[in-house]
């Protein structure tokens, strides 16, 4: 294992484009699985489970400090919420097909929202021990907003040595491994183990002012909106508006709860509630990737029957005579899209 994590490291690149080009080749699977999409399906879920893996693989890699010592990452006691959601993103279009294939369409929609339900918990559990932080990428990737400088002072011309410098956890952590695995060490390499400094609180301070209060509302109202959407959608049935519209209004709510609070929050709750930091840019890109996933609104029911998919019909029937273009645009115009993504 050991050694594929190394060749993953070192092929990433080109391992990225592999998987890449495996997963647009799902789109061109003989016209034999027309019939039944779960193999298609299938075969995207496990491209997508083998780079989780080795993105997992690649984010763990160990560092290589200026002298060439290879430092390991530090090792975090909880467990890997970002990583499992990653994995159930990537099978939960499968878990819908094949409830629906099992099941019928009437009945998928208990596993479904079985499935959002487990994402709305996770992803609430990443929300507070992030310390309350927005989600990137629904809490896949970390929030490393930008820090202030390190406290301790350096003195100028003089280069930090690897106590002082951000190695220093995790140099002291290989220390006490490779000690514990020396075999027959003498007497005195088998004192007290260093101790490390004094790790930074894992759970931080819980939202103290009105703004970090609201945006955590306004965060848990996207969190809980698949969930919401589908059990409208299990009452109310996929070609009600009630679904569409109530998803559509709890998004809207929390968008602007967002952008009042990280954007305008002197403007919005008055000048003393800007004392809260400035938003990071990773936090301006999630406050856009989010408003570009607005358009999945036209790929829901019922919209994408009574209006989408007629257009894209129309350009199915223009493109139909191009090589290529005309199977691309009626395997889209077929397709149906995740209902609550």
């Amino acid at each position: 294992m050991e050694a594929y994590k190394d060749w993953v490291r070192k092929n990433r690149l080109w391992l990225s484009s592999l998987e890449s080009l495996a997963n647009t080749m799902t789109w061109f699977l003989p016209e034999r699985f027309a019939t039944s999409e779960l193999a298609p399906e299938a075969m995207s879920t496990m491209v997508g489970l083998i780079t989780v893996m080795n993105e997992h693989i690649v984010a763990t890699a160990p560092e290589t400090t200026p002298n060439g010592l290879r430092i390991p990452p530090l090792e975090d006691p909880s467990f890997p919420w970002p990583l499992l959601l990653s994995v159930v993103k990537e099978v939960e279009v499968f878990v819908e097909m094949s409830s629906e294939h099992f099941l019928g369409k009437d009945k998928k929609w208990t596993p479904v929202a079985t499935v959002e339900a487990l994402k709305a918990f996770m992803r609430l559990l990443v929300l507070y021990k992030s310390g309350f932080k927005m989600l990137i990428d629904g809490g896949e990737t970390p929030n490393n907003e930008e820090k202030s400088e390190s406290t301790h002072c350096d003195v100028p011309g003089r280069p930090q040595t690897l106590a002082s410098s951000s190695y220093q956890p995790r140099a002291i952590q290989a220390m006490n491994k490779y000690r514990d695995n020396v075999g027959a060490r003498p007497s005195w390499l088998a004192a007290k183990p260093i101790a490390p400094p004094p790790p930074v609180p894992y759970f931080q301070p819980k939202p103290s002012t009105p703004v970090d209060k609201v945006m955590v509302l306004g965060e848990v109202l996207l969190i809980l909106r698949p969930f919401l959407y589908v059990m409208m959608i299990r009452r109310h049935g996929l070609r009600s508006w009630r679904p569409w519209l109530s998803a559509l209004a709890v998004d809207a709510t929390g968008m602007a709860i967002l952008y009042a609070a990280t954007l305008f929050p002197g403007q919005v709750f008055g000048s003393k509630s800007t004392s809260r930091n400035p938003p990071s840019k990773q936090e301006k890109n999630e406050l856009t990737r989010r408003q570009v996933q607005w358009a999945l609104y036209l790929m829901r029911s019922p919209f994408f029957e009574r209006y989408t998919q007629r257009r894209l019909e129309r350009v199915e029937k223009t493109l139909k005579p191009v090589p290529l273009f005309g199977s691309l645009a009626g395997k889209i115009s077929n397709t149906r899209p995740s209902e609550y993504h």
